[in-house]
């Protein structure tokens, strides 16, 4: 899909970014999805897609008794061609550049309703492991 063909989707992207709070970069990977059931279904791979993905720092405390509390917060993606009915029982998402490195690596997280439909794509969050 070419950037004349998004139409629609790129307000999408500006605004995704916006939210964020800085320009996230959007990347061409390759998006791996795991179902992690005893059902033997094997992992989705959608070769080269776009996604734009944002990591927030972890939140590190330490309280007055001196013990060091850290909080993950998770990884905001958005995937540019994806749906939401693409990530029905997905329990892990893996996402790897076409340089190798691995952008999101982690359990698809719910706690925020789930992965919901945007104009052009679908967007949800994903935990890295602890």
């Amino acid at each position: 899909m070419t950037v004349k063909e998004m139409g629609p989707a790129v307000a999408t992207w500006q605004a995704f970014s916006a939210v964020l709070g800085k320009r996230a970069v959007q990347q061409i990977a390759d998006v791996t999805l795991v179902e992690n059931s005893s059902a033997g279904h094997r992992s989705q791979i959608f070769a080269a897609q776009t996604v734009e993905a944002h990591h927030e720092a972890d939140t590190v405390i330490t309280g007055v008794d001196g013990h060091t509390s850290r909080g993950r917060h998770p990884s905001k993606v958005l995937w540019l061609g994806g749906s939401a009915k693409d990530l029905v029982s997905i329990t892990d998402v893996k996402i790897v550049a076409v340089n190798g490195e691995a952008l999101v690596d982690g359990q698809l997280n719910i706690t925020y309703g789930g992965p919901r439909d945007v104009v052009g794509g679908v967007e949800f969050f994903v935990l890295k492991p602890a």
